[in-house]
């Protein structure tokens, strides 16, 4: 665990703060997709603003779909104590949800290609997203189960050697959008496909995760065997293969 990477200081102010690894590395995280997104605009003939405008209002709603999908899953802790409110977790799928509506939003609003913006961006929120796991296994949250010490990839983490799951998840989320990135030219003609590509990559990868996952205590899990993010992700890789497979027998259906 690194959380902290440096003190901001101010010597003539006696001013000091803490600059946590986690918030770093998201706020790296979210620069890199921005530009990336901004890149690949151009290729979907979509303004490169639009795709920027898309993101930051895709993050303000990630934001907050995030925490509310949190609060959604351990409503009764909420309830029991109120002051949780103040500083909820975050689940990754009710941001993507959040982000999506929001990024739906913007499109209709402004009559931008909703579908060329996802196309364009879901390969930068693949490594961005990389960048966010980084500062997880810096910040210590979302750790893995516990592992034998002297196993190659142990890490010491609250107290013992754990899997390094969120460093497993950051190397999938790379390669995940490397692949995008490569199919891009080849889906380009089928507007939305390389959308639901990545909710379907996604699904699986993050379905395998969350067997490496230790953080039992802070996620729910039914029946002892599949947690609320398995669920999702079974649901969400359903939803994309029959998407992504119509979209590739119909180019004009709607996202």
């Amino acid at each position: 665990m690194y959380p902290e990477l440096f003190r901001f200081h101010i010597p003539f102010l006696s001013y000091e703060r803490p600059v946590q690894s986690y918030g770093a590395l998201i706020i790296l995280g979210m620069t890199v997709g921005m530009l990336v997104g901004a890149r690949r605009a151009r290729a979907y003939h979509v303004a490169a603003s639009d795709v920027v405008h898309v993101g930051f209002l895709a993050i303000a709603g990630g934001i907050v779909g995030a925490a509310a999908l949190f609060i959604a899953i351990h409503l009764p802790e909420f309830i029991a104590d109120p002051s949780l409110f103040k500083q909820p977790g975050l689940v990754f799928y009710g941001g993507l949800a959040g982000g999506v509506g929001s990024a739906f939003w913007y499109c209709r609003h402004f009559k931008v290609p909703f579908p060329a913006v996802a196309d364009a961006g879901v390969p930068a929120l693949a490594f961005g997203h990389a960048f966010g796991r980084v500062g997880c296994l810096l910040g210590g949250c979302c750790y893995g189960r516990e592992l034998a010490p002297d196993h190659p990839f142990a890490i010491v983490l609250h107290g013992t050697t754990r899997h390094p799951v969120q460093a497993y998840e950051a190397v999938g989320l790379v390669v995940l959008g490397a692949i995008l990135v490569a199919l891009s030219a080849r889906l380009r003609p089928r507007p939305g496909a390389l959308a639901w590509l990545y909710v379907a990559l996604y699904a699986v990868l993050r379905f395998a995760m969350e067997t490496f996952r230790g953080d039992d205590v802070e996620r729910v899990r039914f029946a002892g065997l599949i947690s609320t993010s398995q669920i999702i992700a079974l649901v969400a890789f359903a939803i994309a293969a029959i998407a992504f497979v119509l979209r590739r027998r119909n180019t004009s259906t709607q996202f």
